[in-house]
């Protein structure tokens, strides 16, 4: 069973997939993209803004972030279920009213079924069949 302070929407470091911290790569696998993208576009930072600052920055991250935790995510469709929530949260809460709404009505389906006449007629002809 998972803590409740682990997260799916949070951010995390992941100090084995990293190169120092691993502060690059959990914010590369935040934002779903590459770790390497991430790692250039730090570099790219610190040398047009100034290396003390940037390398404060990434020290602070680095204390802050919790690392992320192995069991997570149940399964692979759990975490791409989440990587899509923190794209685009307005699409899957939308994407959840429409799943929400079809189960709704699959079993309002149901309950229509087991309560008619036809159910009850099948049910009487099945009783007589054994």
């Amino acid at each position: 069973m998972r803590s409740f302070d682990h997260r799916p929407t949070k951010l995390y470091k992941i100090p084995q997939r990293g190169r120092v911290a691993g502060v690059c790569a959990g914010v590369a696998d935040y934002l779903d993209i590459s770790t390497g993208a991430v790692r250039f576009m730090t570099v790219v930072l610190a040398l047009f803004t100034s290396i003390i600052p940037a390398l404060i920055i990434y020290a602070i991250l680095a204390m802050v972030l919790d690392a992320k935790p192995y069991d997570l995510y149940e399964d692979e469709q759990e975490e791409e279920f989440w990587k899509q929530t923190r794209k685009a949260p307005d699409y899957t809460a939308a994407e959840l009213r429409r799943r929400f709404r079809d189960i709704e009505r699959r079993t309002t389906d149901m309950e229509a079924y087991m309560t008619s006449k036809r159910f009850r007629l099948e049910r009487e002809f099945q009783k007589l069949e054994d």
